[in-house]
């Protein structure tokens, strides 16, 4: 029975992750829609994260996008949730990596961070305590 205990929390211990990925990075490299604006791409692919049935629960969305000079095949959207329903998480930031090809942009890459109201400064990966 020892031995069993020990198997399993090596197990744990080995699969734990050491830094919080973002959940739905098994759904990259996800592709827009022809037409669509790669802040549409990153809205609809973060959907599930910014309400349900028409409800959300922050205070403020901001979406930010941004480019390098002469290089719009190339794109970066954050979006941040502020002034969330949660006694301990002050923000969620989401930062997505965008190219366009053919006419489509596709998602690449997804992070997301939090900042907390008490405890560490800043952003982090780590969910707050």
């Amino acid at each position: 029975m020892f031995q069993y205990a020990i198997v399993c929390a090596s197990a744990l211990l080995t699969a734990a992750p050491t830094a919080f990925a973002y959940s739905d990075e098994a759904r990259l490299p996800f592709v827009g829609k022809p037409g669509e604006l790669p802040l549409e791409v990153a809205l609809r692919f973060a959907k599930n994260r910014l309400g349900e049935d028409g409800r959300f629960e922050y205070a403020a969305l901001k979406a930010i996008q941004t480019s390098k000079p002469e290089a719009f095949d190339q794109a970066s959207i954050t979006l941040i949730r502020e002034g969330l329903m949660d006694d301990s998480v002050k923000g969620v930031r989401q930062r997505f990596e965008l190219s366009r090809e053919e006419n489509v942009w596709t998602l690449r890459a997804v992070k997301e961070d939090f900042s907390c109201r008490r405890g560490r400064k800043g952003w982090g990966l780590q969910p707050c305590p």
